[in-house]
């Protein structure tokens, strides 16, 4: 009896031990598993290198399709010796044209990178240009559009541009910046409106039922204003995606002149009568950028009945 106890003791000694030894195993699984996830998580959360997103428009004003290439907030950040990443991923886009929707220049650092970027573009394709804040704060809008100008790109200041492309006509319209009519930092020298609704008024006046137009803005926040114009395509940047997000929970955390969870940081709104994009940007600077990686904006406008 004895010897068939100890067998049975025995027996579930080692059937516990086995069990502690899997429950262990599947504790440790779970600890990597969990392990691996967090580092791919925040991998994904402060990754970053450059996305490319992708929007498609559609238009009974156009005959042929349009590729349009939209670049905000570089702020002189440099991506590769000579810009070389950027100018790859701007080649493999193939664009038409490319819009330069404000504070490609900044305040608190060389314009190497700028320089860098509209030395190559401006030679190779259409661009156009308008004012950021952070140019204006620099105190140096005048050199920084000199600059623009000098590498082929139209800078846009209240005023409009026809272009032709794919075999028809496009109307580029842009503003500078608000700041810009600001005392401390108004342009020296420069004939302009007194008031930054003044440059948006002219600029409306453009519209034109045959044509299709596009406004370049720097500030996404102006919904009011845009909502009485009758621009097609409204393409802006300024608010960096809203510096952290949460996808398909929070679009951002804070953007400037919207303050917390604002609603026009990056990505498709439709508007009374337009549509408007916002650019995240390409800035990398001190303040992290969380599942908001610097991107590139492509907008393929087709015609609603090709021919």
């Amino acid at each position: 009896m004895a010897k068939a106890a100890y067998k049975v003791d025995g027996a579930a000694t080692e059937v516990a031990l086995r069990t502690r030894i899997r429950s262990k195993r599947r504790k440790n699984i779970i600890f990597v598993a969990a392990a691996i996830f967090a580092l791919i998580l925040l991998v994904l959360a402060f990754w970053q290198g450059i996305i490319v997103r992708h929007y498609t428009e559609k238009s009974d004003k156009l005959t042929a399709p349009i590729r349009m290439m939209v670049l905000s907030d570089l702020h002189s950040t440099i991506y590769g010796k000579d810009q070389k990443d950027l100018i790859e991923i701007i080649h493999s886009q193939a664009p038409d044209v490319i819009f330069l929707v404000g504070d490609i220049a900044d305040d608190r650092v060389p314009h190497d990178g700028t320089k860098q970027l509209i030395a190559r573009i401006g030679k190779e394709y259409p661009c156009y240009y308008v004012s950021g804040n952070h140019e204006y704060w620099s105190g140096e809008i005048g050199t920084i559009k000199g600059m623009m100008r000098a590498s082929g790109i139209m800078v846009l200041e209240g005023d409009s541009k026809v272009i032709e492309i794919n075999g028809q006509s496009l109307r580029i319209c842009g503003v500078d910046d608000p700041d810009g009519f600001l005392p401390p930092y108004k342009e020296s020298g420069a004939v302009r409106p007194a008031h930054w609704s003044d440059q948006l008024e002219a600029c409306d006046k453009y519209t034109k039922d045959d044509i299709y137009t596009i406004l370049l803005s720097h500030r996404p926040e102006k919904v009011n204003d845009y909502n009485k114009c009758r621009f097609d395509l409204i393409l802006c940047g300024h608010a960096h995606g809203g510096q952290v997000r949460i996808p398909g929970i929070l679009n951002g955390l804070y953007a400037p002149n919207q303050g917390f969870f604002p609603k026009y940081v990056g990505g498709y709104y439709k508007l009374e009568n337009s549509t408007m994009i916002v650019s995240r940007g390409l800035v990398k600077n001190d303040i992290p950028r969380i599942f908001n990686p610097p991107e590139i904006v492509i907008i393929d406008v087709k015609p609603t009945h090709p021919l």
